[in-house]
C-alpha cells in the first residue's frame, strides 16, 4: 500500500470516527431529552393522582383544570384547597411515585393559606440511601389563594442519568474501542515505517559493502597474476587499495556494532583528558583528501585559551567525523564549514555549513535510527542513517545534548552542548 493510500485511509478513518462520536453524542442527548419528558409526564400524572386521593379523602371537589403546575424542571406545585396531615401527604406521595416508577428522593411541603407560610416540610428517602447527604431546600414563595403543596426533586439529574446507564456505558465502550483502533493504526503505521527504514538500511548496507568488496576482489585477482611481481609500483597500488577498502569495511562494521552496543546500554566509555581544539583539528585533518576533492573550506572559530574535557576521545571524534562528513556530502557547491567552540556555563560546539539544508519535518526525525533525509537531486550520497543517531547517543552518554537548526537551501547548523567536567 502506498503512502498516499495510507494517508487517504487515515483521513477516511478520522472522518468516520468523528462522525460516530457526533452521532453517538446526538442520540445520547436525544435519549436524555426523552427521559426528561417521561419524568415530567410521570411526575404530573403521579401528583394529579395524589391530588385526587386527597380530594376523595377530604370529600372535596378539585378544580376542573389540572391542579399540577411545574414551575421548574425539578419543582412542582399542586393545588388541593384543603389542609392535609403530613403523614397522609407523605404516604400518598410515596405510593404514587413508586407506582409511576419515580424512585428518586424528594422534598415536600404544605403551604398554609391562613398563615401564608409553609406549615411543614419533609424529606422522603424513597431509595433508602442512608449515606447520601440530604441537600437543603428553599421553597419558592409563590402566592396562592388556597392550600397547596410543593414537591422538589434535588437528585433529578442523577436519576435521569441512571436511566441512561446503558447508553452511557455503550458510549464509553465505543470511545474506548475507537481509541484502541487508533492506537493499533498508529502501531501498524509505525511498523510499516520501521519495515521501510530497515529495508532501506539493508539496501544501503549491501551497497556500502558491495563496492569495497568488489574493489578488494578485483585487486586480489590482479595480485594472483605472477606478472604483477615484476611491477612493484602496481603491486603497492593494489595492496594499498585492499588495505584502504578493508579499513573502510571495518569502520562501517564498527559503526553498526557501536550503535547496537549504545542502544543496549552496555557502551563502555574510556574517559581521559584532552583539549577540544586539538581533537577537532585532528579529526578535520583526516578529511584532507575529501576537502581538496570538493574544494571545501574549513573555518575554525576557537578561543585562544584551551578548552579541556574528560571524555572518550574515540567516540567523540567519531561524532565530529559524522557531522563533518554530512556537511561535505550534503552540498551541491563548494562546501564552507564553520566550526565554533566556546565555553561559559557549558561547552558549546557548533558545525555550520552552507549545504542544501533540512526541512522542518525531517528535523523532527533526524536523530532516529536508520532515518535518512531525502536528498533530492543528490543521488550519490551513501550511508546507513546511523551517524546522527549514534552522535546523539554518545553526546547524551557524556551528559550533553545536540540540536539542529536548518532551512532548506540555506545550510544547516548542529550545536553540541556538554557540561564542563574537567575542573
Amino acid at each position: 500500500m502506498t503512502n498516499k493510500s495510507i494517508r487517504l485511509l487515515m483521513l477516511v478513518a478520522f472522518i468516520g470516527t468523528i462522525g460516530i462520536i457526533v452521532t453517538q453524542t446526538y442520540w445520547v442527548r436525544k435519549a436524555y431529552q426523552l427521559q426528561e419528558r417521561d419524568f415530567e409526564l410521570n411526575a404530573n400524572s403521579a401528583l394529579s393522582n395524589v391530588a385526587s386521593n386527597i380530594a376523595e379523602l377530604k370529600h372535596i371537589q378539585l378544580p376542573i383544570y389540572s391542579p399540577v403546575e411545574q414551575v421548574a424542571p425539578d419543582y412542582f406545585i399542586v393545588q388541593i384547597n384543603v389542609h392535609v396531615e403530613q403523614d397522609v401527604l407523605a404516604h400518598f406521595l410515596q405510593a404514587s411515585f413508586t407506582k409511576h416508577n419515580i424512585t428518586t428522593n424528594f422534598w415536600y411541603g404544605l403551604y398554609d393559606c391562613m398563615s401564608d407560610t409553609v406549615q411543614y416540610a419533609g424529606f422522603i428517602n424513597i431509595q433508602g440511601n442512608q449515606d447520601k447527604t440530604i441537600p437543603p431546600v428553599h421553597f419558592k414563595k409563590i402566592k396562592k389563594l388556597n392550600y397547596h403543596f410543593v414537591v422538589y426533586f434535588p437528585f433529578r439529574k442523577h436519576f435521569l442519568s441512571q436511566q441512561l446507564s446503558v447508553w452511557i456505558v455503550s458510549t464509553i465502550v465505543l470511545i474506548f474501542i475507537l481509541i484502541l483502533l487508533t492506537y493499533l493504526l498508529f502501531l501498524i503505521l509505525k511498523q510499516k515505517r520501521l519495515s521501510e527504514v530497515q529495508k532501506d538500511f539493508v539496501n544501503n548496507m549491501t551497497h556500502e559493502f558491495k563496492t569495497p568488496l568488489a574493489s578488494i576482489q578485483l585487486s586480489a585477482d590482479v595480485l594472483r597474476n605472477p606478472l604483477i611481481l615484476q611491477n612493484e609500483q602496481r603491486l603497492l597500488n593494489y595492496a594499498t587499495i585492499i588495505s584502504t577498502e578493508a579499513t573502510q569495511l571495518t569502520h562501517q562494521v564498527e559503526r553498526v556494532l557501536q550503535m547496537a552496543h549504545a542502544e543496549k546500554g552496555d557502551l563502555q566509555l574510556s574517559k581521559d583528558h584532552f583539549t577540544w581544539q586539538t581533537l577537532i583539528k585532528e579529526t578535520v585533518a583526516s578529511f584532507e583528501q575529501a576537502i581538496e576533492l570538493k574544494n571545501a573550506q574549513i573555518i575554525f572559530d576557537f578561543p585562544e585559551q584551551p578548552i579541556t574535557f574528560l571524555g572518550d576521545q574515540l567516540h567523540l571524534k567519531n561524532c565530529i567525523r559524522n557531522l563533518i562528513d554530512n556537511a561535505l556530502k550534503y552540498n551541491t557547491g563548494n562546501p564552507q564549514i564553520r566550526i565554533s567552540l566556546k565555553a561559559s556555563t557549558q561547552i558549546e560546539i557548533s558545525f555550520e555549513d552552507n549545504g542544501i539544508g533540512i526541512s522542518k519535518n525531517d528535523q523532527k526525525l533526524l536523530f532516529q535510527k536508520f532515518y535518512r533525509v531525502n536528498t533530492g537531486n543528490i543521488h550519490n550520497v551513501k550511508g546507513f542513517g546511523l551517524g546522527l543517531s549514534y552522535t546523539r547517543l554518545i553526546v547524551k552518554a557524556h551528559g550533553g545534548n545536540i540540536y539542529c537548526e536548518s532551512d532548506l537551501g540555506k545550510g544547516t547548523k548542529f550545536v553540541i552542548y556538554l557540561p564542563i567536567n574537567d575542573l
